[in-house]
């Protein structure tokens, strides 16, 4: 007698759903909304220059890679972060490492600058908020 074996479905771990704790979610949204906030803020004021003159944070050598001013690169700063700021708020799950992967992009600018390591260190604790919050957009969305 043949034995019929039921076909096997496999479901992707993508769509399969879970449950989290009331901690996690509310980790989750503070990081959620912080990002967007953060970086739609830090954004902005690239070309408001309220927080600071943001030119002073870009290396020379950046600049010189990049074939552009540091006022170009401060402005396409502020694109970048803007759009990241979308980035999360639309898509949390790529928002969240754009976000990341911008910090370490930040660091490594503030690292080839004398005098700047203390805010390179704090991108870099912030960095580690980012993959926080990967981690975090991976399970509750």
């Amino acid at each position: 007698m043949a034995q019929t074996l039921a076909p096997h479905v496999e479901t992707s771990w993508v769509d399969t759903e879970i449950e989290v704790s009331r901690a996690t979610w509310q980790a989750y949204q503070i990081l959620y909304y912080a990002f967007i906030a953060l970086f739609a803020i830090a954004g902005i004021d690239k070309f408001l220059h309220v927080l600071t003159v943001w030119e002073a944070y870009v290396a020379p050598g950046v600049a010189s890679l990049l074939h552009m001013t540091r006022a170009g690169v401060t402005a396409l700063a502020g694109l970048v972060e803007i759009a990241a700021a979308a980035g999360v708020a639309l898509k949390p799950r790529i928002g969240s490492w754009v976000v990341t992967v911008w910090l370490w992009l930040v660091v490594i600018n503030l690292l080839s600058m004398e005098g700047k390591y203390d805010i390179a260190f704090m991108d870099l604790v912030l960095s580690v908020a980012g993959l926080a919050f990967t981690r975090l957009a991976a399970e509750c969305n």
